[in-house]
């Protein structure tokens, strides 16, 4: 079932005599259940895709439908649907209110039903029971994005936008939030946007590149692997990186020498045969599958050559 279909979203941003064109007829669709992620550089048009699905901006062309709903003409019913955490969330939170006093001022609004067991809740769910009643002035970074995805969770919408939602808080927090969403929310269809390549890697089903506004892969991430790379890459830590590097036609990341190979077996024949006749000691060799960090990287290259 597809919960989420985007056909040909284009947003230009007009001002001063000059236009840009934030995305160019995106076109996706997301399956009920699925965490879908969407990456690319700053200004590749991630959280303009964001703001058109939760209806807080109009496409120039194009439309979106959610859950059964047309985002230009069912606005209201779409955001009854949706909770969304924004990157820029802090400044839809009010600091000078409690952690309660901020659920409970945006459940009122909503018009949430039994807010009060709602909340309870949620502030058990996300560990925050005994801060309840502290200004969030004095929360952590952290404990301010778990309240961030409470209030987007207060109506328990079927759908989550999760605009960069990890970012600037610390690793146990971080790790709490992705097991939460992976123990918890596994009936909500997601779309998680993020700079963090192996976050996106760990926490998504599918994944949507997007360079200068328009979409350049799209794919299951194992699925891309396989499609983009029929090869493992070897690194290599030895005595002299740079006279390795140049015999094999290898490149130094991080001081160790790392080489593609399709048939890791000859390569490494070759590796060890190379370093006993140019007295270079080998001291660690070890072999990976290529990324998603691999993958971005690679298509972002070839899509700035045209």
């Amino acid at each position: 079932m597809k919960v989420i279909q985007a056909r040909n979203l284009t947003k230009i941003y007009r001002g001063r005599g000059r236009s840009l064109k934030a995305i160019d007829r995106i076109s996706f669709e997301i399956k009920k259940g699925e965490i879908f992620g969407i990456v690319g550089p700053t200004g590749a048009g991630k959280t303009t895709t964001i703001k058109i699905l939760s209806t807080l901006i109009i496409p120039d062309e194009g439309n979106a439908i959610i859950d059964g709903y047309d985002i230009l003409n069912d606005r209201d019913k779409i955001r009854k649907r949706i909770g969304v955490v924004a990157g820029e969330f802090t400044r839809a939170l009010y600091w000078r209110l409690t952690g309660r006093g901020n659920l409970e001022f945006f459940a009122k609004i909503r018009g949430v039903k039994d807010y009060e067991n709602r909340i309870n809740y949620l502030l058990d769910l996300f560990n925050l029971k005994e801060y309840e009643n502290e200004l969030l002035m004095k929360y952590s970074t952290g404990m301010k994005h778990k309240i961030a995805l409470a209030v987007a969770l207060l109506n328990d919408p079927p759908i989550l936008f999760l605009d960069e939602p990890l970012t600037g808080i610390d690793p146990v927090t971080s790790y709490e939030i992705k097991e939460l969403i992976k123990k918890e929310f596994r009936d909500k269809t997601i779309i998680w946007t993020s700079h963090n390549l192996y976050e996106i890697e760990e926490m998504c089903h599918r994944v949507l590149i997007l360079n200068r506004g328009r979409k350049v892969l799209e794919g299951k991430v194992d699925e891309l692997k396989n499609k983009y790379w029929n090869y493992k890459k070897i690194i290599i830590e030895c005595s002299d990186p740079s006279l390795l590097a140049d015999e094999i036609g290898g490149e130094i990341v991080n001081e160790r020498v790392e080489i593609k190979a399709e048939n890791v077996g000859e390569m490494l024949n070759e590796i060890v045969e190379i370093a006993r006749e140019k007295k270079i000691e080998l001291q660690g060799i070890s072999t990976a599958k290529p990324s998603l960090e691999d993958i971005f990287m690679m298509v972002i290259k070839n899509d700035r050559g045209n």
